[in-house]
């Protein structure tokens, strides 16, 4: 089975309207349709329908639309590969593998085989539970990150593993033993233990906190083909609700996003290592995420790796804010009477990254020293010579630098010209180009729509047809849509690839609005609707040449303008007679 033959069977055991209302609360729509509110952006009024029997869904309001597979990408922050596995397991649905699928299975077997280990016996062991009560931790809150206990015993998790018919070696692998001199060993001992999780809530690692005196305070598992730890933000399938809001709390400890959690605030994600990473920042950004407050310990490896986090490749995606913690870390807060309220203010009070940026780079100097001027003038400098032609942060910056430091606008700005043009940093990519909203476009996303909605035999004949009848420009989206159709003739696969772009949601609008079933008239409406496509193409083709014509050309240039002049009038009008000729087909807005 390939993949696409496992799309199709996913598709086939998957009801869209169950997996949808899973997000959305559905009403009747008529035959086969359900509406509701947009999960994707506010609205009060319904706008989003879902056609159970065409397998699509699409919003009015935003012009979100797709398939199952697109509507789990986009509620759940995952990428194709990632809801396609992620759905596939749901429905029971064995996908072709690369290379080396029974490896990963067997890991997350081990792995999850460890985590009821350590579940065991932390409810086997009292003196663990009361060290998670004494931290302030509620028994649903031990409960929902999955908090286990690893006993002092050196062989208990070897064991456990064997009796389940896992080799010890196995267990090295997955990173919960450790080999050393030929002898194989636990991991961990007596220590509380975190699972860490990957976006589909499945256990790929474990951190543990010693109990004892033993160190070091923090074990992790090592990296395997499952964890990277650049990779994953603890408590992330647990916040990815709450982030769809467009709010991130980012902290350092485990104990901190638990206790945050606990405390009211379900948005918070801890990174595993001294700042947040790109590949972390890539989570935040798939799960909707625009405003990132760092709320990093309050000592000086905390400030760093706050600014650390600032200088990410993605952070000019993202609003972020330096959070002033009132405690040594939030995890202490729990234990304080008033903790969610001081902790809110600090949200509130929390620095933008401008007053931030400034506050560390000016920490200890006296500005009213040139010298001291010009120390925070070049630690500031690398932030204001972005790339980016409108960027927010390097203004305001520019603007706090102006005002502190006594520099007027031109001395600034000469001052950053004379930096780029000595490192020649590479001009910014050019804007995409707009969206046309013309007849065009329009046609063409109807011709499209006809075919995606013609039976599976008769779809390339179809295209064949498109192409003799029209010649797309270059650039053109029927013209993408036709290469896509000889490449990959797959209409989910077409339909997938093309909502991935703009115009996409106006494509999906005529799908969902399309007649259901087998249709009739499918070949009379199409060549009615390429008939008026004709004379769109012939239209802008018209207007170039009028806009050439109002240049003064040289007189052979102008005769031959003029012979293309009629010869398109002449065409235009046939075109017009050939779909005058009768109306077009009920039903059909073109």
């Amino acid at each position: 089975m390939d993949a696409g033959q496992a799309v199709e069977l996913i598709k086939s055991r998957l009801s869209l309207r169950e997996v949808v209302s899973r997000y959305v609360a559905l009403k009747p729509a008529g035959r086969g349709r359900w509406k509701g509110l947009c999960p994707f952006h506010q609205e009060k009024t319904p706008s989003f329908y879902v056609d159970e029997e065409k397998g699509l869904f699409y919003c009015f309001g935003c012009k979100a639309g797709g398939d199952l597979f697109a509507f789990v990408q986009r509620a759940e922050g995952l990428d194709f590969p990632e809801a396609l596995e992620r759905l596939a397991e749901e429905a029971g649905v064995e996908l072709p593998r690369r290379k080396a699928p029974e490896r990963r299975r067997e890991l997350l077997e081990v792995l999850a085989l460890a985590q009821s280990y350590f579940l065991e016996n932390l409810h086997a062991h009292p003196e663990a539970l009361d060290y998670l009560r004494k931290r302030g931790l509620t028994e649903e809150s031990v409960a929902r990150f999955g908090l286990g206990y690893a006993p002092p015993k050196g062989d208990g998790l070897v064991a456990f593993l064997a009796r389940h018919g896992v080799a010890p070696e196995e267990g090295v692998r997955a990173g919960v033993l450790a080999e050393r001199q030929g002898r194989i060993f636990d991991r961990f001992r007596h220590r509380i233990t975190f699972p860490i999780k990957d976006a589909f809530g499945r256990v790929v690692a474990f951190t543990g906190r010693a109990l004892g005196e033993e160190g070091p305070k923090y074990l992790n598992t090592p990296e395997t083909p499952l964890f990277r730890k650049q990779e994953v933000l603890f408590a992330y399938p647990e916040a990815r609700p709450a982030l769809r809001e467009g709010r991130a709390i980012v902290v350092e400890g485990l104990f901190d996003a638990i206790a945050l959690h606990q405390l009211g605030f379900p948005e918070t994600v801890a990174v595993l290592g001294s700042g947040l990473s790109e590949g972390q920042a890539l989570l935040l950004k798939k799960a909707g995420v625009l405003e990132v407050y760092l709320a990093f310990d309050a000592d000086e490896a905390g400030q760093k790796a706050t600014l650390q986090s600032l200088n990410l490749e993605l952070a000019p995606r993202f609003l972020f804010y330096a959070v002033r913690l009132p405690a040594k870390d939030p995890g202490e807060l729990l234990l304080h009477p008033e903790g969610r309220a001081l902790f809110q203010k600090a949200l509130e009070e929390a620095l933008t990254e401008v007053a931030f940026r400034f506050e560390e780079a000016s920490r200890g100097l006296d500005l009213s020293r040139p010298e001291h001027k010009r120390k925070v003038l070049e630690a500031l400098t690398p932030r204001m010579l972005t790339p980016e032609p409108f960027d927010p942060v390097a203004e305001r910056l520019k603007a706090l630098v102006v005002e502190r430091l006594g520099l007027s606008p031109k001395s600034l700005e000469d001052y950053l010209a004379s930096l780029r043009t000595r490192g020649r940093p590479a001009p910014p990519p050019p804007p995409p180009p707009p969206i046309p909203g013309n007849k065009t476009l329009l046609l063409e996303l109807d011709a499209i729509a006809l075919l995606l909605s013609a039976p599976e035999e008769r779809f390339l004949e179809l295209v064949d047809h498109v192409e003799t009848q029209v010649w797309p420009p270059e650039g053109s989206f029927l013209g993408e849509f036709l290469a896509l159709a000889r490449k990959e003739p797959r209409r989910d696969y077409l339909r997938r690839t093309l909502s991935q772009r703009e115009e996409g949601g106006r494509l999906f609008e005529r799908l969902l609005l399309a007649p259901r079933g087998e249709d009739p008239r499918l070949q009379e409406k199409l060549d009615h609707t390429l008939a008026r496509l004709r004379e769109a193409y012939l239209q802008e083709r018209l207007a170039k040449v009028k806009a050439a014509l109002a240049q003064n050309p040289d007189p052979p240039t102008l005769e031959r303008l003029l012979k293309e002049y009629q010869e398109i009038r002449a065409a235009i009008e046939a075109e017009r007679r050939l779909y005058k000729r009768r109306p077009p087909p009920s039903g059909w807005s073109a």
